[in-house]
């Protein structure tokens, strides 16, 4: 099973805190309140002309698998759909780097079942590629015990985004 490109997006990139771009800021509001943003607000809309370049497949807040966005509540069209917060690669932070400047500055983790996780990731995206991950089974920023080949919606590679 190959790596989808917004697990791609999500997981792997340089930056540091400052790169914190409006759409992030969205998902970051998102983990504080709880509560994710509807479609209406998010102008979610889906077209049969959407370009590929710029659907929700190659956002950085895609969750391919699930149909689902880490920002925009409900199902989403993988290939039709676009919000108002499409990120792409190297626009921004990475969602995981996003998540854990939320656990520094509320100092807790998310809930087992808000991330994502799954029993086995693509190869190259499961919990022992992740920097978040300690060698104990635990997760720097997800509630629960996790064995090396599960994944999350959050993972990013051992090498990329800011410093820990």
């Amino acid at each position: 099973m190959g790596a989808k490109e917004s697990a791609i997006a999500k997981s792997s990139g340089s930056q540091d805190e400052r790169d914190l771009s409006p759409p992030d800021a969205a998902l970051l509001q998102v983990l504080q309140n709880k509560k994710k943003i509807s479609k209406n607000d998010a102008n979610y809309a889906e077209s049969e002309q959407q370009s590929r370049d710029q659907s929700c497949i190659k956002c950085k807040f895609n969750l391919g698998d699930e149909g689902k966005c880490h920002v925009v509540e409900g199902q989403i069209n993988n290939e039709k759909g676009i919000s108002k917060f499409f990120s792409p690669k190297g626009d921004g932070m990475l969602p995981g780097d996003i998540v854990w400047m939320y656990v520094k500055e509320s100092g807790k983790k998310l809930k087992y079942g808000e991330g994502y996780v799954i029993e086995e990731g693509a190869p190259g995206f499961q919990c022992k590629d992740c920097k978040y991950y300690m060698y104990s089974g635990h997760c720097l920023f997800i509630e629960g015990k996790f064995k090396p080949e599960m994944s999350c919606g959050f993972i990013v590679k051992v090498g990329h985004g800011i410093e820990i």
